[in-house]
């Protein structure tokens, strides 16, 4: 019997650190696709790389076995990899997932055309509300009309939920192997079972859920809205790490009540267990603070015109809570620390930067960020200039349970 292939659309720090890692495990020859010529190089060298399970009680190293690279400028690899793939992902970003649809739908037009209809699900590993529906859709625009049936019969798109965090890699990390991953111990990857056309494999760490919006939404609402409100709130108090930034006793408390808006509403949403959400946050609390992890502020909280914009993991938040009836007073204060974070070396968050101070915030968050609400807006009015004008974390926090307590009071929050 010939060896699976999986074919991993991406080789940073997910596709290597957890993806490549899962799939190895389960059998399959993982066929890395990149455009990082070191990298790929070093891939068709070694055939394996090192991954390091960094705990606060120590480090565990692993090798990924069975892995090669294709860079993904070689077109006619890369489509002779997806025509003979067994199973595939993606992992390659929001901003750079556009771009390689075009090479997918050609790797299927030649699977086909080779007569080959068995099964190909593709795992979308993306902070992309909705991946499955904006991927097929531009599949279809770039399929004929009697590929586009074969799409719909062959083709399974299953959005993933990635829990796992893997820092920037510094070259101390690396430890003179640049394929070495450093990542933490949890390694759970829930997919939608629904997408999958064929039989559904049998992958350890891999779970298969339905519906499966709710592990999508939870994710981004309450993992990423989180992080990244950890990150910014870090930077306002000079942090340099989530590690550190986490260990604040002010922002763990700011981090842990937006999470917390974020799961009455995500319960009473999809009708969830409340305390099924609430320990999920109490374990991502505990995993945010591994020091040892060394993930930096400046990556959780860089691209912010992505980070904050429509349907992302602030404003879509912010428009649950309120669909709910939920008032996101927290979140609110976390939004107003992204609109102020600062990285002049990243792109988005600049271009964001300037924008918030040409325009103003009020302008930026209803052109830019699409935050709908009118008291939601000027909430965050207020707090980004509390924030401006050197007024503390503690004071803010002291208002914002204030204003929680007389909302409270109104029966109109949690």
């Amino acid at each position: 019997m010939s060896q699976k292939i999986f074919v991993q659309y991406g080789a940073g720090n997910i596709g290597r650190g957890f993806i490549g890692q899962v799939f190895s495990a389960a059998g399959y020859t993982v066929c890395f696709i990149d455009v990082n010529t070191a990298l790929i190089e070093q891939l068709n060298r070694d055939h394996r790389y090192p991954i390091t399970i960094v705990e606060p009680q120590g480090d565990t190293d692993l090798w990924v076995e069975n892995v090669y690279g294709i860079h993904g400028a070689n077109t006619p690899a890369v489509i002779e990899a997806i025509a003979h793939a067994d199973l595939m992902a993606t992992a390659v970003g929001v901003n750079v997932f556009p771009k390689i649809l075009p090479l997918i739908a050609e790797g299927l037009r030649k699977r086909w055309s080779n007569q080959n209809f068995t099964p190909l699900n593709i795992i979308i590993c993306e902070n992309l509300l909705d991946a499955d529906t904006y991927m097929r859709r531009a599949l279809q625009a770039l399929l004929t009309p009697e590929e586009c049936i074969h799409l719909d019969a062959w083709v399974g798109l299953s959005e993933a939920s990635i829990g796992r965090m893997v820092p920037v890699m510094t070259e101390a990390m690396q430890r003179g192997n640049p394929l070495r991953v450093c990542v933490e111990s949890y390694c759970q990857l829930p997919i939608d079972r629904a997408a999958f056309k064929g039989p559904l494999p049998q992958i350890p760490n891999v779970h298969p859920f339905t519906p499966f919006e709710y592990f999508i939404r939870r994710k981004l609402f309450v993992h990423n809205m989180g992080h990244a409100l950890v990150a910014y709130l870090g930077a306002r108090e000079g942090c340099s790490t989530i590690g550190q930034a986490i260990r604040n006793p002010v922002i763990k408390l700011i981090a842990q009540r937006a999470m917390t808006e974020a799961a009455y509403a995500l319960a009473h949403h999809f009708s969830v267990p409340l305390q099924e959400i609430l320990e999920h946050i109490s374990d991502l609390l505990l995993r945010f603070s591994n020091q040892r992890l060394g993930d930096t502020v400046a990556r959780v909280g860089r691209d912010t015109s992505r980070k904050l914009a429509r349907n992302d993991r602030f404003v879509a938040t912010i428009h649950l809570c309120e669909t709910e009836g939920i008032a996101p007073i927290y979140v609110s204060v976390g939004f107003a620390a992204g609109l102020l974070f600062e990285n002049p070396d990243d792109p988005g968050t600049a271009a964001l930067r300037a924008h918030v101070e040409h325009n103003g915030p009020a302008l930026t968050l209803e052109t830019l960020c699409a935050v709908q609400s009118d008291s939601t807006r000027a909430q965050i009015c207020a707090y980004y200039m509390k924030l401006q004008n050197g007024v503390t974390l503690e004071e803010i926090l002291a208002e914002a349970e204030s204003l929680h307590g007389k909302v409270l009071a109104a029966r109109k929050i949690i």
